[in-house]
């Protein structure tokens, strides 16, 4: 199979012996700003000589897509700000339900570009980064993504968004951080003066492997619809769900309620028992094997990247045929 990189030959061979330009960048995310991912990246881009003011939720926001709390008072947690850091969003979970503003993905995004950026630049940043998401977003789950969410919100602001999102069962945060920056600065290296980083409204989706420090390399790939074997689907019995009560469990020991794997399993299925919600399927519901796939190919162990749009217009030729359909409504 012939592998095609991004915007044609422009990340091809990504060793980058060269120093990058610096950027004003915005990073956010949807799983919060304390998590190991973007604090990482944080480090790493500001390392890299680029300025950057982080704009996150202030707690995790998995699966918001593109959310907003309209006309709704929302909590600003600025304690950071000399940092360059803030977080959105309400922290408080006693308060009940009319009280509690959530700081949505694209709240926190939106306060990256309309507040801290002007604070820092007094302009629009060169860049908004999203993520790197704990989990990958592939296919048509990245309609649901929070991650996708933020980056579509600063994309249809023409401002170039990159919305990361790393293998759920990849701990190497340094890895997943260079393979950030080493895009970023390879885009900058091939940069036209005057222009911006990334074509008008057009934006990157970007997901790195399971073993992003030995990735097979990067691929210019499609969205596709293969949401890499992981799918969504209703239960009514959350606690059946081995692979949920598993990612519950952990969780459950991480924060010291179970001496054990096998306790904090007993736990997460007496709090899900009998309860219905949203689960994670395991691969299958769509079938979309195409070799160009972001989901295909990320299984074989390359970093995808594939360019997104902020906007959900279909193909010409489906238009077409729609007006075709409708021709008699159609004046």
């Amino acid at each position: 199979m012939k592998i095609k990189t991004l915007l044609g030959s422009s990340l091809i061979g990504l060793c980058l012996s060269q120093p990058a330009s610096a950027l004003n960048i915005v990073l956010t995310n949807d799983d919060g700003w304390d998590t190991h991912n973007i604090k990482t990246l944080f480090t790493q881009l500001k390392s890299g000589g680029h300025d950057v003011v982080m704009a996150a939720p202030c707690i995790g926001q998995s699966g918001k897509g593109g959310a907003v709390e309209f006309l709704k008072a929302v909590n600003i947690d600025r304690s950071q700000i000399a940092d360059n850091k803030a977080c959105i969003g309400e922290t408080d979970e006693t308060l009940a339900y009319e009280d509690f503003s959530n700081g949505t993905p694209v709240m926190a995004a939106l306060y990256g570009i309309d507040v801290l950026a002007q604070e820092k630049w007094s302009a629009a940043p060169d860049l908004l980064i999203s993520g790197p998401n704990e989990g990958n977003n592939l296919g048509y789950l990245t309609n649901n993504s929070g991650t996708l969410g933020a980056a579509n919100v600063a994309i249809a602001r023409g401002i170039p968004a990159i919305a990361v999102s790393a293998h759920m069962d990849d701990e190497n945060t340094e890895a997943m951080a260079k393979v950030v920056v080493d895009i970023v600065a390879e885009l900058i290296a091939n940069q036209k003066e005057g222009q911006a980083l990334l074509p008008a409204f057009t934006g990157l989706n970007v997901n790195t492997p399971a073993d992003s420090a030995n990735h097979q390399g990067y691929v210019f790939s499609r969205v596709g619809w293969n949401s890499g074997n992981v799918d969504v689907q209703f239960v009514d019995d959350m606690s059946q769900d081995q692979t949920v009560m598993g990612y519950v469990a952990q969780g459950i020991l991480a924060a010291g309620y179970a001496p054990d794997m096998a306790t904090a399993m007993q736990i997460a299925q007496s709090q899900y028992a009998g309860k219905g919600g949203v689960s994670i399927a395991d691969g299958g519901l769509v079938n979309d094997n195409n070799a160009n796939s972001e989901g295909v190919l990320l299984e074989q162990g390359y970093v995808t990247i594939s360019t997104i749009e902020a906007n959900v217009q279909a193909t010409s030729a489906k238009t077409a045929l729609m007006e075709l359909k409708l021709n008699g409504l159609i004046k």
